[in-house]
């Protein structure tokens, strides 16, 4: 006879009466005989049942404690929908947080909140750009990278389908679609046009909460141009940046230095998981391409021809180089940065250590 059907730790079980073995047992929906629970008569079944359940609930109770306190819970904060993101979102979907032992919330805002967020501690990890952690730190947070999400530039200019410009030289007198000032958007449409021979004084920057209020200015006119990362459907690519290799920490994992003095293991474990990412994406490019669909709400067919940039800055061990985060201190006067340098702002021994414990070796030496 089957005595309850009852849901615990989202597994459904049943508890039956084995009327030839005299015994109580419980199945789960696949009906694999989980434990012997009692021995005895029918007669018995209604105290028996009521001890069973009891402590097969303690049991189960135990088991999901243990799981749920087995991982470190953490949240990483980005700034941007966009495709430089894959790799944050495809360790997400891929389950690595969670196999090396964090419990570990994505968590998407816009503007300077992640950067708040990560300096008022609200968040343990930040994914955003070198512009905005350097513009953080002279303002008086003390936050570090650990791992570079590209050494590179990703980004192009876009104009409307039907503007005549052809070049970013015909930009002069224009008006250009930016996220916030010092953003990596900012920043790095200023030195592509600078090599363009055009100053600041030569083009006006607009700026906006996010990327897509910057395609919406521009899709109504209001600029001429807007910055971002392929794929943008809809508009006409002007200048992909990429192929120019500019150097640039256009996104980086960054921690408060007191949460990697404290929890050094905890930011150990979270590189491990983007490490193991990287290699994933390089592997199959296909998951990440459907990564960035998803997020993007983009079909995969617009998404898969532009990739190719994204995937050609990632890098087995994600060192934070040096040039990539000057090019951005060389922006403000020397004045200004009160001697902030590299050494200040960069920590590469977590990515040293997993390259020197063979980690990363061994990671490559697995077949995709």
């Amino acid at each position: 006879m089957s005595c309850r059907r009852f849901n615990w730790s989202f597994r459904t079980f049943n508890c039956h009466f084995d009327r030839r073995e005299k015994s109580f047992f419980v199945r789960n929906d696949q009906s694999a005989k989980l434990k012997m629970l009692y021995r005895g008569s029918a007669k018995t079944s209604a105290r028996a049942l009521t001890r069973t359940i009891v402590i097969l609930l303690l049991l189960l109770s135990r088991e999901a404690l243990s799981q749920s306190t087995s991982r470190t819970s953490v949240s990483l904060i980005y700034e941007a929908i966009a495709a430089t993101n894959a790799t944050l979102w495809l360790a997400e979907d891929a389950r690595l947080f969670q196999k090396y032992g964090l419990d570990a919330k994505v968590v998407h805002a816009r503007g300077a909140i992640p950067v708040q967020a990560l300096v008022g501690g609200s968040v343990e990890f930040g994914a955003f750009s070198g512009s905005s952690t350097v513009a953080a730190v002279l303002a008086g947070s003390d936050i570090v990278f650990v791992a570079a999400k590209g050494n590179f530039a990703v980004m192009s200019f876009w104009v409307r389908r039907d503007s005549p410009i052809k070049s970013l030289a015909e930009l002069r007198g224009k008006t250009i679609g930016v996220t916030r000032a010092g953003s990596a958007s900012h920043a790095i449409a200023r030195l592509a046009l600078k090599s363009a021979g055009l100053t600041d004084r030569e083009v006006k920057y607009l700026h906006h909460g996010g990327l897509p209020e910057s395609f919406a200015s521009l899709d109504q006119g209001i600029v001429e141009a807007s910055m971002g990362s392929p794929p943008r459907p809809g508009f006409k690519e002007l200048v992909d940046l990429s192929s120019l290799k500019i150097s640039f920490l256009q996104g980086a994992i960054e921690v408060q230095r007191s949460f990697l003095q404290n929890r050094r293991e905890t930011v150990l474990n979270m590189l491990k998981a983007y490490v193991e990412t990287i290699k994933l994406a390089k592997d199959k490019p296909e998951l990440a391409i459907a990564a960035i669909s998803k997020r993007m709400r983009v079909p995969v067919e617009i998404v898969r021809p532009v990739y190719q940039p994204h995937e050609n800055v990632l890098e087995e061990i994600p060192y934070v180089r040096r040039e990539s985060v000057q090019v951005i201190l060389d922006q403000y006067p020397k004045e200004q940065l009160k001697g902030l340098s590299y050494e200040r702002l960069v920590d590469n021994s977590l990515l040293q250590q997993l390259e020197d414990s063979g980690f990363v070796k061994n990671l490559y030496r697995r077949n995709p």
